[in-house]
């Protein structure tokens, strides 16, 4: 996506309106209206900028030194998807990696293959990972079931969000939700998209790598 100067504009207004701690969608209607931003532009508002409180509460929480890592499989899977398919990926304020497809990809066997990959690149790393999936969306027993034939560790649980934020272990998810309200935060995962080469887009937005890594 190429950044326009009304953009650029939106983006200001908007990141001025949250640190005063306006209500988030309010402010998102209001200033995708004032400049006129495509559906897309709005997404990536949403999606990747937050309050500067917000981030230094991210910030406070992540812990590197943990080797036990609980993933939010879903969200991370269809992220890395996107970026393997060459689609948009955005570094957000945040710090955290995040994809406009809005879950597009889908299929099981992608899914799978994507968790796989993921989870032998934490073996290589020794980190300890276990992989969490919502039992409610289609798919997931068998993506599940195959992955523990492979000897991975992963669930299927009613409510994967809540699951998540209440494990004692350092999280990694890019749903801002969750990053917000659980405990303990791990960035460690974020490697896997620098060292694959894939584009990665930054906003108008500064992002401190060295406090996030």
């Amino acid at each position: 996506m190429y950044f326009t100067d009304v953009f650029r504009e939106a983006y200001t207004d908007y990141k001025y309106f949250l640190n005063r701690d306006y209500s988030r969608k309010v402010v998102l209607d209001v200033i995708a209206a004032r400049y006129n931003l495509s559906s897309l532009e709005r997404l990536l508002l949403y999606r990747c900028v937050h309050s500067d409180k917000e981030i230094e509460i991210i910030k406070g929480k992540i812990n590197n030194e943990e080797r036990e890592v609980i993933l939010d499989g879903y969200n991370l899977a269809l992220t890395l998807i996107s970026a393997i398919n060459n689609e948009e990926l955005y570094l957000c304020d945040d710090g955290f990696f995040r994809d406009l497809g809005l879950g597009r990809h889908k299929s099981s066997e992608i899914i799978s293959d994507t968790l796989m990959l993921i989870s032998e690149y934490c073996e290589k790393h020794r980190i300890k990972c276990e992989i969490i999936l919502d039992k409610q969306l289609s798919n997931s027993g068998e993506i599940a079931s195959r992955l523990r034939k492979k000897g991975i560790e992963i669930r299927t649980v009613n409510k994967a969000d809540k699951e998540i934020i209440i494990s004692n272990k350092a999280v990694y998810s890019n749903d801002f939700v969750i990053l917000f309200k659980s405990q303990k935060i791990s960035t460690i995962l974020n490697n896997i998209f620098f060292e694959s080469g894939f584009k990665i887009l930054k906003g108008p937005w500064i992002v401190n790598l060295e406090e996030k890594l």
